[in-house]
């Protein structure tokens, strides 16, 4: 069962999302209002996966999210957010986070998220497609090599670099550097931006009846 955190600093939220996330699976291994006491909570409880409000009392998510990753770099974070704002979302996904979810959104929605993000895969609302997919996605950009589009392919359904690398029998340094490339020639800000932009050009695609 996946454990998670949440930390946002309305206390009836954090008592909402913890009744509704159990009921869908998951299990809550504790909750905190601020950034002080979320790191100490994820420190203490280890969880797979820390869903983190963007504004808090005493700093933000996105500052809370690094600081997270320097001591836990397995930690999968989702940031949840009312803004569907540009800036914070580049930020947000340039901080280490692997998820990016709206609170306009369902709580099916939600779950697939942590669930995506807790496999080691990425997830950012489909509201933020208009942001996230910007007018570079439409030019003229150099193609995806065969294996590029394959370990993106691979990336895109929630594999981790570890796994693809078993699966396609090629080091993990292998995954690694094709995805700087990918990166590099998508004109991308980051891994998760790059699967978006090769989804949206049709460089790869996702399998309809791939389960999460």
């Amino acid at each position: 069962m996946t454990q998670i955190v949440i930390v946002d600093d309305h206390e009836a939220l954090r008592e909402g999302l913890s009744a509704l996330l159990a009921a869908s699976g998951l299990e809550i291994v504790g909750t905190a209002g601020n950034v002080a006491a979320g790191l100490d909570l994820v420190t203490v409880a280890d969880p797979d996966v820390a869903l983190i409000d963007i504004r808090l009392p005493d700093g933000d998510g996105i500052s809370l999210t690094r600081q997270l990753l320097d001591v836990r770099p397995g930690l999968g974070v989702v940031l949840y957010t009312g803004d569907a704002d540009a800036d914070l979302l580049y930020t947000g996904l340039d901080s280490g986070a692997r998820g990016y979810a709206l609170k306009a959104g369902s709580m099916a929605e939600l779950v697939a998220a942590i669930e995506r993000v807790a496999a080691g895969g990425s997830y950012v609302d489909p509201r933020l497609d208009r942001i996230l997919l910007s007018p570079r996605a439409t030019e003229k950009l150099p193609q995806l090599s065969p294996r590029e589009r394959e370990i993106m392919h691979e990336m895109a359904e929630g594999l981790t670099a570890e796994k693809i690398g078993t699966k396609l029998n090629v080091s993990v340094e292998t995954v690694r550097t094709h995805v700087r490339n990918v990166i590099r020639k998508l004109q991308a800000r980051n891994r998760v931006h790059a699967i978006a932009l090769a989804l949206e050009r049709g460089e790869i695609r996702l399998d309809q009846d791939h389960e999460g």
